[in-house]
């Protein structure tokens, strides 16, 4: 009777057991990663320590995987009660209890970023006071000012970049266009007509250069086609002479042949037809040397015109991908100053919720949920709270006038 007693009676003070830690965790659901531990009355082989998987399920010897994911403690021993009893057990008590609480991760403005142990009744505002309160309380306003001039002076030395590379390649366009002056810049900030007027003198010097050694070669060639076009008139006319001297010493010849003639003037019609001949043959080598040099000069012209063009193909195209690296590099100077203001404007904030963006990344059951917070949010197991500084409204008037003109010759580079 007593072991009756005992039997009948032990189920009731286990489930009191449960009861009383289902009240403490009523409102925590399960979720991936959490460690349980399940126990089934009278069946040891049964109970363990065990971990949610990837589909926030956990694998039970008989009953297989049960997916408990995503309820609270008195609702998955109520799903594991039922899996035991579907053809294993006549009857199950089962009691769950989470083994380990995964803890808190704050992240952010903190001056310790990392995980922390969870406790029940934790809100936002123990979190960070865990974390060890603000970042920016450990950084003098000095130093903050000091780190967003260089952040602003990076962002304006980008655009300014962004502003010269822009004029070369109009620079570059106009020299491989032959065009002798520059468009304009559609966006005009200050100091352009600087930029634009430095651009437009090296472009009138190129321009100057290029056509004073083209026309150095051009008059050399136009000489060396003037000595050719005399030294062909030279050849024909050698050419003739060497002819007639040829037909006179023929001529002579049959006179002599019949006695009538001496030796002595035969002997000097032959010496002129050679005479003439050499003289030719002088005068056509001197036009082949000339056509040589003509053909040399007239190959600088074209190879000085080849030159030219490729340099300035290869510096406009090292000039487009300057202007695409520093268009990638503005958004995140542009953000790192932006951050540097927003954490000023917290700094000499009232360090109310009101100066400061809580969110908090939730498991909720199989997936993450990301939701706005205030200090007196309560914490469950495996929350990540990001604390950021609200944007601040303390841009001057020549920040903004800055980040205008990069925007525009952000968008004009890109077009």
């Amino acid at each position: 009777m007593l072991l009756a007693f005992l039997f009948f009676m032990m189920p009731s003070f286990l489930m009191g057991q449960s009861a009383s830690a289902a009240e403490r965790e009523a409102d925590e659901t399960l979720s991936i990663g959490d460690k349980v531990t399940i126990s089934v009355f009278g069946q040891s082989d049964l109970s363990g320590d065990f971990v949610l998987d990837g589909a926030g399920a956990v694998n039970m010897p008989l009953a297989g995987r049960i997916r408990i994911g995503g309820l609270t403690a008195p609702e998955a021993e109520g799903r594991i009660r039922g899996a035991l009893m579907d053809g294993y057990l006549r009857d199950a008590v089962v009691s769950l209890r989470i083994a380990e609480l995964k803890p808190v991760y704050v992240m952010g403005e903190v001056r310790s970023p990392g995980t922390y142990p969870f406790r029940h009744g934790l809100s936002v505002l123990g979190a960070i006071a865990l974390a060890g309160g603000y970042r920016v309380g450990d950084e003098s306003l000095a130093v903050l000012r000091s780190e967003l001039l260089l952040a602003d002076e990076r962002e304006q030395l980008l655009g300014t970049s962004l502003q010269t590379l822009m004029a070369r390649r109009l620079r570059l366009e106009a020299e491989r266009d032959g065009m002798k002056q520059l468009a304009l810049l559609a966006a005009r900030t200050p100091g352009s007509a600087q930029i634009m007027a430095g651009e437009q003198e090296i472009l009138d010097f190129q321009r100057r250069a290029r056509e004073g050694e083209r026309e150095l070669l051009s008059q050399q060639v136009a000489r060396l086609a003037s000595e050719r076009t005399a030294l062909t008139e030279q050849a024909d006319l050698a050419k003739r002479q060497v002819d007639l001297t040829q037909e006179q010493s023929a001529e002579y010849n049959k006179l002599a042949a019949t006695g009538n003639g001496l030796r002595t003037v035969q002997v000097e019609r032959e010496r002129e037809y050679a005479r003439t001949r050499s003289e030719a043959a002088r005068i056509k080598a001197e036009l082949a040397k000339n056509e040589t040099a003509l053909g040399e000069l007239t190959l600088r012209l074209r190879e000085l015109d080849t030159t030219y063009m490729r340099r300035v193909v290869l510096e406009l195209q090292e000039t487009r991908q300057k202007i695409l690296e520093v268009e990638r590099s503005i958004p995140t100077a542009r953000e790192i100053a932006e951050s540097r203001r927003r954490r000023l404007a917290a700094s000499e904030g009232s360090g109310a919720a009101t100066d400061w963006d809580l969110r908090i990344t939730r498991q909720t059951g199989l997936a993450p949920a990301t939701i706005q917070a205030s200090f007196e949010t309560s914490l469950q197991p495996g929350d990540i709270i990001q604390i950021t500084p609200k944007r601040g409204a303390i841009d001057s008037k020549q920040s903004e006038e800055t980040q205008t003109s990069i925007r525009s010759l952000t968008g004009l580079a890109s077009r």
